[in-house]
């Protein structure tokens, strides 16, 4: 099967920025005509230990930004996203992600049209994250590569450009 699609993983240690940049860039590339914003995952370490996570469909529903937004701000409703993300296709790469992550780091990944620009990349780097994995795949979601996703968080130099 021929790649399909663009995998991005990228890494955030406990100084980058969450300033609401990464959403932004969510929203602009599923409102840009012709970017195809296939499926994304963000999972956090608190820097407690705990478990963040959120997916583009557990942090779209009813296609608004809104629940990301509130995923960012409330702290009730991280926890139900969380939740949800945990029960969806993705909950055991969510768990083996944040078992490699440590306490206050991040990992997240967006699977996008084959040949798209990366806007959210540039989001990323403006808040001092890195790329972990950049590289076609023959897939239309995240839980067909989850075992990347996995490497990615465990090695994180590994697939970088």
């Amino acid at each position: 099967m021929s790649p399909r699609a663009r995998l991005r993983v990228y890494r955030l240690d406990p100084q980058a920025a969450y300033t609401g940049e990464l959403l932004g860039a969510i929203e602009r590339a599923e409102a840009s005509a012709g970017t195809r914003l296939l499926d994304a995952l963000l999972v956090r370490r608190t820097p407690g230990g705990g478990l963040e996570a959120v997916d583009l469909a557990t942090g779209t529903a009813g296609h608004t930004f809104a629940a990301l937004l509130d995923f960012r701000l409330d702290p009730v409703r991280r926890e139900a996203a969380t939740q949800r993300t945990l029960a969806g296709p993705l909950g055991a790469a969510v768990g083996d992600i944040a078992a490699a992550l440590g306490p206050g780091h991040a990992l997240l990944a967006a699977l996008s049209g084959a040949d798209e620009a990366d806007a959210l990349g540039d989001a990323v780097a403006a808040g001092g994250g890195t790329v972990a994995a950049d590289e076609p795949v023959a897939a239309d979601s995240l839980a067909a590569v989850a075992e990347r996703l996995v490497a990615a968080a465990t090695d994180p130099g590994s697939g970088a450009p």
